[in-house]
């Protein structure tokens, strides 16, 4: 894999960072051996809880949403990030035996199964948390921070298996999904829905949306077993929406902001399956004009020689 530097993933000039380069950190960061790693599954309050951390003075929260920003003007983040889905998630090699998907470019997909503190520092060195796609590497992310404190956002798992169904895998296996997936995102060179659903497929470890859906409240509790397992108690706060800032700025020891400010909640279930389709829609768009625009333009010029027929031009031409 070529020699990344973080200068060359955060600092260009399309990028737009998520918090204030002179902000004065309540935490240290990642890098330096602090931070906060929020590693409780999709859909269980990871932005809402993002939104939390800013209010505390917490700014450096990287959330999966800030990444599908980036991503459309910095595709050397979404290779690094390709690449740790590729090297984490075991069962892409279930999904992908014989080559690496079409997202990942070959340069970044080595053999290794490991992704090492040094790369995890050029993605997350500077941040003093991650929340939400952090839920996929939990083993990796605590090995390569271990001193980091641990926040494990929880819900009911039925509420849980509802969510997920109805938001994510819905809206990306369905049928709008997989035209998507396999039509519009190989004419437009784009990957994201195809990337979701491969990451999602990996991190359940199956194949089929029946299979996902025959396992989810399974999986939930996998996860949280494993997080707990991995994490001294010390360092772990798990959290539930609606336990309010006590518990919260307790374990992190800042102060609650006042009595005025509200938990934040937000990304609620509708307004992801909003943001999904929207961009959805874009994509199938865009490939549609791919397919129509050559016939279209053939269309005109015949429109057009039509249409001067018995004009001075058109006897200009014939002559």
């Amino acid at each position: 894999m070529p020699t990344i530097k973080k200068t060359q993933i955060y600092n260009g000039a399309d990028v737009a960072l998520p918090y204030k380069d002179n902000t004065s950190p309540v935490i240290d960061t990642l890098g330096n051996d602090g931070g906060v790693l929020c590693l409780g599954a999709f859909r269980t309050g990871t932005y809402s809880m993002t939104t939390a951390l800013n209010v505390l003075g917490i700014d450096r929260v990287l959330h999966g949403r800030h990444m599908a920003t980036w991503a459309k003007d910095n595709p050397l983040l979404l290779q690094l990030w390709a690449r740790a889905a590729w090297a984490n998630l075991r069962y892409m090699r279930v999904l992908y035996p014989n080559r690496p998907p079409g997202w990942l470019k070959p340069e970044f997909a080595s053999d290794t199964t490991s992704f090492t503190r040094q790369e995890w520092d050029v993605l997350l060195g500077d941040f003093q948390s991650i929340a939400d796609v952090a839920c996929l590497y939990p083993e990796s992310l605590i090995k390569a921070y271990p001193r980091a404190k641990v926040i494990l956002c929880y819900r009911d798992p039925d509420k849980w298996a509802a969510s997920m169904d109805e938001t994510l895998v819905q809206t990306v296996s369905g049928w709008p999904g997989t035209l998507a997936r396999r039509f519009a995102e190989p004419l437009v060179g784009t990957f994201g829905f195809t990337m979701r659903w491969d990451v999602l497929r990996a991190w359940f470890e199956v194949e089929t949306r029946k299979e996902m859906r025959a396992i989810y409240k399974d999986k939930f509790e996998a996860h949280y077993a494993a997080v707990r397992a991995l994490v001294p108690p010390e360092q772990l706060l798990e959290y539930r929406l609606g336990d309010g800032w006590g518990p919260l700025c307790e374990f992190l020891g800042v102060p609650e902001p006042g009595p005025g400010v509200p938990f934040p909640r937000v990304n609620d279930g509708p307004t992801l399956r909003r943001t999904l389709k929207r961009g959805m829609v874009m994509t199938l768009l865009k490939a549609l004009w791919i397919v129509m625009r050559f016939p279209l333009l053939i269309a005109v010029v015949l429109l057009l020689i039509w249409a001067a027929r018995g004009t001075e031009l058109w006897k200009t031409i014939r002559q």
